[in-house]
C-alpha cells in the first residue's frame, strides 16, 4: 500500500489566511449569527484577532499556552476561536451540557492558563484564573493591536474531547497541520469556494464543526452562518433570510424534517446546493425519502473526532448507501481479523493513518499518547465496493454472532426502515442458548401511524434470509439516543438484561 501525503508547501497559517481574505475582500461577511443578526467581515475579523494578540501578550500568554473555553455558540465564541488559532494559543473546548460532571477532571488534565465561561452563572471553581466571555471580548476589542505570528503545522490548534457518557472523555490534540488538511478534504469533496455560505447549528465545542465548517470557510474565504442550536421551527426561515449555499445535517435533523412530511414547497431549500449528513448512520430509505421530498442531494460522510473525514461523498457523485470514497491522505484499509487487507466487498475493520489524524490523545492525568504517524483501527466495520466507495456495516462491538455467522445490525436496520411507516430502527444481539446470540429489533413509527410486530415480521420476510430475520420486533414511540444523537444500542441491550 502506497501512503498518500499532502504537499507541505501548500500549507498556510491561519494568520496568513485571515490577512489574505481581509486584503482581497475586506467588506465581505465572514461570521454571521442567524439568531441575532450580528456579523463580522473579513477585515473586522482580522482586526479583532490583532487586538486579541495584543491583549494575550499583555496577559503573558504566548503560543502553545492553553485557554479553556466553556461556551455555547455565539459571535464572541467564534471570534475567540479564530483569535486563538491566529495567535498560536491552544483553543481547548468542552461541551458543558454533555460533559458537565467531567469538567473538573478535564480542566486538571488540560492545565489551562485561563478559563473562559460563556455563562458566568454556570461557573465552578476550577482552580484557574477565570473570566466571562463577554468581559474578555470587550477587553480585547478595546486593546491596542499586535502582529500575528505564522504558526506552523506542528503548533497545537485545538484540544477537544469525546462525549464520554460512561467513562472519562478522551482528549484529542489537533495541530494546525491536520486541521488544514481536513479542510482540504472538505473543500475537495464539497467543491467549496469563496461564494459558499454554510449553515451550521451544531456546537462549536465539537471538533466536527471546526472540520466541516470553520476551517473550510476560513480556507476558502466563504461565510459561516451559525445558530446557537438547531430549531425545527426556524430552520427554513434561516434559509429564506440568509440564503446558505449548503446546510450541515445529521440523521436526527433529517428525520425531524421528514417527520409527518411527504411533500415540501419547492422553495424550502431555495439556493441550497446540498445538505450533509454525518455523525450517525443514515438509513437508505430515509436518504431516498429526503431527496424525493425536498429535491436536494444529501451528502453522506463518515468521520472521527480524532481521525478527520475518513470518507465522504463528493458533490455530483454521491452514492446512496455509501459514505463515499476514502478521504484525502487517510490511506484507508479494510483489514480482516489477521490484519490482512480485505478484498473488495469483504467486510472488515476500517483502519486509517495519515495527515488528517490528530497528533495525540490526552488521557487522564495529562498523559499524551502520540497517534500521528501510526495506523489505528476506527472500531467500525465496513467494505469497499468495486468502485472504491466505502460502506459502513456497523460498530465492531455491535456485530451479532448467530451460530458462528456474523450479522451486521445496520443491514437489519436498513431492511426495517424500508417499511413505509418506520421512522427509526435499531437491532441488537441478545443471548440465545442454542445459537449464542439471537437477533432482536426495536422500531419507532412515523408520526401519526401505528405498526404491528406481525406486519414488520412479514416485511422482513421479503427482504432478509431466515437466519437474519429478527426473532422479536418491539414497537415503541421512540428509541433511546446518546448525547451525539446516535441510537443507543447499549441502552437497549441493558434494558434487555444481562447476558
Amino acid at each position: 500500500m502506497m501512503d498518500h501525503v499532502p504537499d507541505p508547501a501548500r500549507f498556510r497559517a491561519v494568520s496568513a489566511l485571515l490577512r489574505g481574505h481581509a486584503e482581497a475582500d475586506p467588506d465581505k461577511v465572514f461570521l454571521q449569527s442567524v439568531d441575532d443578526g450580528r456579523s463580522l467581515t473579513h477585515a473586522e475579523t482580522l482586526a479583532l484577532c490583532e487586538r486579541f494578540a495584543g491583549y494575550f501578550a499583555d496577559r503573558g500568554l504566548t503560543p502553545g499556552d492553553r485557554i479553556l473555553v466553556l461556551s455555547e455558540n455565539g459571535l464572541e465564541q467564534l471570534a475567540l476561536f479564530f483569535a486563538c488559532l491566529a495567535t498560536g494559543i491552544a483553543y481547548c473546548t468542552i461541551n458543558v451540557e454533555v460533559n458537565a460532571r467531567h469538567i473538573p477532571e478535564m480542566a486538571r488534565r488540560l492545565d489551562p492558563r485561563l478559563v473562559v465561561w460563556g455563562n458566568p452563572d454556570d461557573t465552578i471553581d476550577l482552580g484557574r484564573e477565570a473570566i466571562a466571555l463577554g468581559a474578555l471580548f470587550d477587553a480585547a476589542s478595546a486593546h491596542a493591536p499586535a502582529g500575528l505570528p505564522e504558526i506552523g503545522e506542528d503548533g497545537v490548534a485545538v484540544i477537544g474531547f469525546t462525549s464520554g457518557t460512561a467513562a472519562a472523555p478522551k482528549g484529542m490534540i489537533h495541530n494546525h497541520g491536520n486541521y488544514f488538511w481536513i479542510a482540504d478534504q472538505t473543500i475537495d469533496m464539497w467543491k467549496l469556494g469563496p461564494a459558499d455560505r454554510v449553515l451550521e447549528y451544531r456546537s462549536f465545542s465539537w471538533p466536527s464543526t471546526h472540520m466541516l465548517t470553520a476551517m473550510p470557510m476560513l480556507a476558502t474565504g466563504g461565510t459561516i452562518l451559525f445558530a446557537r442550536r438547531f430549531s425545527h421551527s426556524r430552520f427554513f426561515d434561516w434559509i429564506a433570510e440568509y440564503r446558505p449555499s449548503m446546510a450541515i445535517g445529521v440523521p436526527t435533523v433529517v428525520n425531524m424534517l421528514l417527520d409527518g412530511t411527504d411533500s415540501a414547497p419547492a422553495e424550502a431549500f431555495a439556493g441550497v446546493r446540498f445538505m450533509s449528513s454525518s455523525t450517525a448512520p443514515l438509513m437508505v430509505s430515509q436518504h431516498e425519502r429526503f431527496e424525493r421530498t425536498y429535491g436536494i442531494e444529501l451528502m453522506q460522510l463518515y468521520g472521527m473526532s480524532e481521525g478527520g473525514v475518513v470518507a465522504g461523498n463528493h458533490v455530483g457523485e454521491r452514492r446512496i448507501g455509501s459514505v463515499g470514497p476514502p478521504g484525502l491522505y487517510q490511506n484507508l484499509r479494510i483489514v480482516d481479523g489477521d490484519g490482512r487487507s480485505a478484498a473488495p466487498g469483504e467486510v472488515g475493520e476500517i483502519e486509517i493513518g495519515g495527515a488528517q489524524n490528530a497528533s495525540a490523545y490526552l488521557l487522564e492525568g495529562g498523559e499524551v499518547v502520540p497517534i500521528r504517524g501510526t495506523r489505528f483501527k476506527t472500531g467500525d466495520l465496513g467494505y469497499l465496493d468495486g468502485d472504491g466507495f466505502l460502506h459502513i456495516a456497523g460498530r465492531a462491538k455491535d456485530v451479532i454472532i448467530r451460530g458462528g455467522v456474523n450479522i451486521a445490525p445496520l443491514e437489519i436496520d436498513n431492511a426495517l426502515t424500508r417499511h413505509a411507516d418506520v421512522s427509526e430502527a435499531a437491532t441488537i444481539g441478545v443471548p440465545d442458548p442454542i445459537y449464542g446470540e439471537a437477533v432482536v429489533a426495536y422500531v419507532a413509527p412515523r408520526a401519526g401511524v401505528s405498526l404491528s410486530s406481525r406486519d414488520l415480521e412479514r416485511h422482513c420476510g421479503t427482504l432478509l434470509p431466515e437466519f437474519k430475520r429478527p426473532r422479536e420486533i418491539f414497537v415503541r414511540d421512540s428509541l433511546p439516543k446518546n448525547v451525539s444523537g446516535k441510537i443507543d444500542r447499549a441502552a437497549l441491550r441493558a434494558e434487555w438484561g444481562p447476558g
